[in-house]
């Protein structure tokens, strides 16, 4: 069953397009975070559109980063959009998407090309097109402004993997400094905080200093988050902070019990975000990025 939109699109069911302006909206939130769309092209008197439409929807379950979209092709305020894609069969599914390394810029008003089409009730040819072009969860650039940085970060990675949480903060903190708008390494060095207040040592063996991290660890998760809304293992990041926040020990020198509660409910938050966000599954990550 297709639904319709007039504000935020939404992704996961078909969106039966309404007008010219709705199509453009959705093409233009789509190119800006680089999703796919998938548009079937139908009509009322078509049997074959019938039989393949649960196929669709059902395809669209699945895939909760792509939109899939359903325009009449004999609808008054829809018919020009098919003319413009010059459909003369139906159904016809047509896939549109931002081409490869293209940025997008402030006030970008692009609307992506496209890059597939299908005719026919084909419904072995639709499920192999859908998963050829449907968007993946978000993931952040990872590479950094400067060389400088990009070493710092290699010699992080490897000082996390031994254990060497301490210096692996302050390899990711230089990093940092050549790269302030990295959400990947505030990501990492909020990993680092974190499992170094778990290991109790090099800095992190009294309750007062493990706080003093916590602190960083939270500046960290928040700053991830603010970079990279969009990246599901950020909210991982944050949700992690809220939990040390609101850990028994931090809790002595804080709000109590209502702190504790505060803390818990705003990691329930932040996983719940970062569900949504990672295709279903909230993935920690053992290992920095």
């Amino acid at each position: 069953m297709a639904t319709s939109t007039q504000s935020k699109p939404v992704t996961g069911v078909p969106i039966e397009i309404s007008s010219v302006s709705e199509w453009n909206s959705i093409l233009r939130h789509a190119y800006a975070n680089n999703q796919t769309v998938i548009a079937d092209f139908h009509a009322e008197w078509c049997q074959p559109c019938k039989v393949i439409a649960p196929v669709y929807a059902n395809l669209a379950s699945q895939q909760p980063f792509t939109y899939f979209l359903r325009v009449d092709v004999d609808g008054n305020r829809t018919r020009p959009i098919a003319a413009k894609y010059s459909i003369s069969a139906m159904p016809t599914f047509v896939v549109i998407k931002r081409p490869p390394g293209e940025e997008v810029t402030e006030n970008e008003t692009g609307k992506g090309v496209v890059v597939d089409r299908l005719q026919g009730a084909d419904a072995p040819g639709l499920a192999r097109i859908t998963n050829t072009h449907a968007s993946r969860a978000y993931t952040p650039p990872s590479t950094l402004q400067t060389r400088e940085a990009e070493k710092s970060k290699d010699i992080g990675n490897d000082l996390f993997k031994k254990r060497q949480y301490a210096a692996a903060v302050d390899a990711y903190s230089k990093a940092i400094e050549l790269s302030p708008n990295s959400g990947v390494l505030y990501a990492n060095r909020a990993l680092a905080y974190y499992k170094w207040i778990q290991s109790n040592r090099d800095g992190a063996d009294s309750p007062e200093a493990r706080n003093a991290l916590r602190v960083k660890q939270m500046e960290d998760g928040l700053k991830v988050t603010k970079l990279e809304e969009r990246w599901g293992k950020g909210w991982v990041r944050l949700a992690e902070a809220f939990l040390e926040a609101g850990c028994e020990e931090s809790m002595a020198v804080d709000q109590g019990l209502e702190g504790r509660r505060h803390n818990l409910e705003a990691a329930e938050e932040a996983l719940t975000s970062a569900v949504g966000l990672s295709e279903g599954k909230a993935k920690a990550g053992k290992f920095p990025v």
